[in-house]
């Protein structure tokens, strides 16, 4: 059964390599990297039938990787203990909130019920839901594991067409869900609808400006248009056939698609910083590259300026408006 550590910065000793490795952020899913590591796409509303395609793609990706879902949330690369610091950080949003033990909560998303199953620890119900029947038996597994299967409802379904009714949820969390879809609107519209007035919304997403990678020449945002183009084209072409890209959002950005859909922000940070590469090549170990992570942190943490709004992870904390729209 997978553990996460809640509070406190992971013990656990990293392995430096040997060797310098070569970091590929490619256009395309990678599994050993598969969140960290993307080309931001147009957020432009598909066609019903493109944004089908796309989710088969999606489904597809992620059956065919989910052992690494579970192995992240153990792994000690900067990628992986990134990933579990986004876990920790949502729970412990969860837990400022200050819901009350009958309380319901939404996790859109679910993959194998890490974060599910740590709200539900709390004494609050837990309804889940994953586009992927294994992430939801593995959400099963996991929170019978953990002794808490009677808080926990999971189920398949989709953040385009979430399966219950109106204003029936306190809390809705998504985490790691919004670099998969194409555009935020319907979803962001969904999440409204089954969210009471003033209900809660825990979200992250990927920040399209951080350090690490504004600071290599091969990976700086501003070529990603070009990059785009140019996938579009080999595409085209018959060279590259089509995988389930990353989308990434300004801070701005993602704030004014919150604010359109009827939320005001009441908490945003970024955090996460690295691995950092130099032309595709990393240029610190992993436990020289976390402990450069948990300096840069503790800055960004403070709010200092630039590196407040530089992490890899945009993490906020909205609430859904009284007021009918």
């Amino acid at each position: 059964m997978i553990s996460l550590t809640i509070s406190g910065e992971c013990g656990a000793p990293s392995f430096p390599s040997r060797h310098m490795s070569v970091v590929h952020w490619p256009s395309r899913c990678n599994s050993r990297y598969v969140s960290f590591n993307r080309t931001a796409c147009n957020a432009g509303a598909p066609s019903a039938d493109a944004d089908s395609s796309y989710d088969a793609l999606v489904r597809q990706h992620f059956r065919s990787t989910l052992p690494y879902w579970e192995q992240i949330y153990v792994d000690r690369t900067v990628y992986g203990r990134i990933y579990q610091e986004r876990a920790r950080r949502a729970i412990a949003c969860v837990d400022r909130i200050g819901l009350p033990n009958r309380a319901s909560v939404l996790e859109i998303g679910c993959g194998p019920g890490v974060i599910t199953t740590a709200i539900a620890r709390k004494g609050v119900a837990v309804w889940a839901i994953d586009s992927l029947e294994e992430m939801v038996e593995r959400t099963h597994a996991m929170a019978h594991g953990a002794g808490v299967a009677s808080r926990v409802f999971a189920r398949v379904g989709h953040v385009n067409n979430v399966p219950f009714a109106d204003a029936g949820f306190d809390l809705v969390v998504l985490i790691g869900v919004s670099e998969w879809l194409v555009s935020l609107t319907q979803p962001l519209g969904e999440i409204f609808r089954v969210l009471k007035p003033g209900g809660h919304l825990i979200i992250s997403a990927d920040n399209n400006w951080p350090l690490h990678q504004i600071l290599d020449p091969v990976f700086n945002p501003a070529l990603k248009p070009f990059k785009r183009r140019i996938g579009r084209m080999l595409r085209f072409l018959g060279l590259r056939t089509s995988q389930p890209r990353f989308h990434a959002y300004s801070l701005a950005q993602f704030d004014d698609q919150l604010a359109s859909a009827g939320f005001d922000k009441v908490t945003g940070e970024t955090f996460g910083f690295g691995p950092f590469t130099l032309c595709t090549r990393t240029v610190l170990n992993e436990e020289l590259g976390w402990k450069w992570h948990l300096g840069l942190q503790r800055l960004a943490d403070k709010g200092v300026p630039l590196l407040r709004s530089a992490g890899l992870v945009y993490l906020v904390h909205a609430r859904k408006q009284r007021l009918n729209r």
